[in-house]
């Protein structure tokens, strides 16, 4: 499965966030991100499955160093996922997406109509792997029409919130690519808008 590369900014992003210090991911903690994109595993699976380990990981005082101290997490939550979704009725997964649909769109619906109202559409694709791609697009466009309707100065405070997080470490391609990252979901929370997933 294709994914756009917000997927693995995210990732990046909210591992470097959660750990409390500017941090640059390793060409394995590259390859254990596209595998997991790969097995179609969606992005609020990954962020709660890294969320668990950090914090399990605090009440041991232990560091999370990499990565890859996520994987089992993530595998685990993604299995018991698929078999929630596959037991939670005798439908397959792709009949019970309306009322999943229906929840984000009405959170989406008070910063922007239109969006909630293409989110409700998506209940006439034919699979849950479609639903979710197409969500990852919506969501990439709904956070830049929201970014684009937001007071300058007001995201440009964000800006410089972020700027003094990350601190001077970072190599500029990465300080780019995760700035981005977490201006859109400082943009999600200000909205109150959830992650766009059926998971």
């Amino acid at each position: 499965m294709a994914l756009p590369d917000d997927y693995f900014l995210e990732i990046e992003s909210h591992f470097a966030q959660r750990r409390g210090t500017p941090f640059i991911l390793s060409a394995k903690d590259w390859v254990l991100m596209q595998k997991w994109a790969a097995d179609g595993i969606p992005l609020p699976v990954v962020i709660e499955a890294i969320d668990s380990v950090f914090d399990k990981a605090a009440e041991r005082k232990k560091i999370v160093n990499s990565l890859s101290y996520c994987r089992h997490a993530v595998k685990e939550l993604w299995e018991e996922r698929k078999e929630l979704q596959v037991g939670a009725s005798s439908a397959v997964p792709e009949e019970g997406s309306e009322a999943t649909l229906e929840k984000l769109a009405a959170a989406v619906a008070a910063a922007d109509e239109e969006i909630a109202a293409e989110i409700r559409g998506l209940a006439r694709e034919q699979s849950v792997p479609a639903i979710e791609d197409r969500l990852i697009d919506v969501e990439r466009r709904l956070m830049e029409r929201a970014l684009a309707k937001l007071p300058q100065e007001e995201v440009q405070a964000m800006r410089n919130e972020i700027a003094s997080m990350l601190g001077p470490s970072l190599d500029e391609k990465t300080r780019k690519r995760t700035e981005e990252a977490m201006l859109l979901r400082m943009v999600r929370e200000k909205l109150g808008v959830p992650r766009l997933s059926l998971f």
